[in-house]
């Protein structure tokens, strides 16, 4: 039934993935992605939906006719990573079926899933609770929605993230597709480390701030548990101006991934204590090294839950009943469904567009598969409401 519904609207499907593509929405350009969030509440409210912005510049699309008590809610966003000036800017359709543009995977064809699959139940049953938000920057961790995540205003029994339905192999017509049960949790520290500058000859008279820096990199390094999926990375350090002169300050950034919240928050709590602590004294001149740290992201992990389970095999079942090929997944960047499953709300994500290379110019999904998976979206969604 619903993939008729769908074959018939594939022109109007891919009309609208290529308008979004088409309007950059890096994350800093704000009039692209206030563009693009225009765009796209026009379309929903052609379609019946009504529109409401949260926190100013994100939306929720909510259905007009829901009379039901169990809510589904979609977790997109339209921000992308392609800055305006860059040379990945359009739509271009390539062979077999592949079309490749920024975005179109993370997560422009999620979107247009999402509302697709919307309005593929709005007009094929009377009663069903599903609404989409739409995060304006979520490759930034959407620190300006956050507090709406976590502060008890989703209001939804699950929650399905359309972040890219990630193949497991070559991006074809018949790879097997993820769906994720688990997203690793993300932080960060940028941190300053100040010595005492001095000439190199005469470095009895100074305190070098990049091996203060050093003495704590090496320690954030043997936090890193692998086996407990655990792990630290100082990725940014700048300091010094001459190999003649003994650096006063050196300025960093260290970056941390866990799987359980009690784990990120220990990791947190290890890093900031060795980048506050004390490592070198020069007695001479009476200083030691000391640092300015500042946390600048601490998203938690979407863990692996009885309740996220219990979604994970209703898509599997669904996916069976279509002669879909999908498999359940952990994947380690973080998402909004994160914060929903943080916030208690039963959470999975990936159910998005088969997507190659995202972040990269190879960037590209397969149009067809696109397709189908709209109907596993909202069949699932429908099981969901309707059971």
């Amino acid at each position: 039934m619903l993939q008729p519904w769908i074959d018939e609207r594939k022109q109007d499907i891919e009309t609208l993935l290529k308008e979004l593509v088409e309007i950059n929405t890096y994350t800093a350009n704000t009039a692209g992605v206030d563009r693009g969030m225009d765009t796209l509440s026009r379309v929903a409210q052609q379609m019946g939906f009504t529109v409401e912005a949260i926190n100013g510049r994100h939306r929720l699309i909510r259905n007009a006719k829901a009379h039901g008590n169990k809510r589904v809610l979609l977790i997109s966003h339209m921000d992308t990573v392609f800055p305006p000036d860059g040379d990945f800017l359009h739509y271009e359709v390539l062979e077999d079926g592949f079309v490749r543009g920024p975005g179109v995977g993370d997560i422009k064809g999620g979107l247009v899933m999402g509302l697709y699959a919307m309005l593929a139940l709005k007009e094929l049953y009377d009663d069903y609770d599903v609404q989409m938000i739409v995060s304006a920057d979520e490759e930034k961790g959407s620190p300006t929605i956050r507090d709406w995540y976590m502060g008890g205003h989703v209001g939804a029994n699950w929650a399905i993230g359309l972040e890219p339905g990630f193949p497991q192999g070559q991006l074809s017509a018949t790879v097997p597709l993820g769906v994720v049960r688990q997203r690793r949790g993300y932080g960060a520290f940028l941190f300053k480390i100040t010595g005492l500058a001095s000439h190199s000859g005469t470095p009895h008279l100074g305190l070098n701030a990049l091996e203060a820096a050093a003495q704590r990199i090496v320690r954030i390094h043997a936090l890193n548990q692998w086996d407990k999926g655990i792990s630290t990375n100082v990725g940014m350090l700048n300091g010094g101006i001459s190999p003649n002169t003994v650096p006063g300050e050196v300025t960093g950034a260290v970056s941390f991934r866990y799987e359980t919240l009690l784990d990120g928050e220990n990791t947190r709590d290890a890093v900031e204590q060795i980048l506050t602590a004390t490592y070198l004294k020069n007695e001479e001149m009476g200083v030691v090294d000391q640092a300015e740290v500042t946390l600048d992201a601490f998203i938690p992990p979407m863990e692996h839950t009885p309740e996220n389970q219990k979604l994970v095999d209703i898509v599997l079942q669904e996916a069976e009943k279509l002669g879909h090929h999908v498999v359940p997944i952990a994947r380690g960047g973080g998402s909004d469904a994160n914060f929903t499953s943080a916030a208690g709300t039963p959470s999975i994500c990936g159910m998005g567009a088969p997507a190659h290379g995202i972040h990269t110019t190879e960037e590209m999904i397969h149009l067809p598969m696109m397709m189908n998976r709209i109907n596993l979206l909202a069949s699932t969604i429908y099981r969901l409401v309707s059971e």
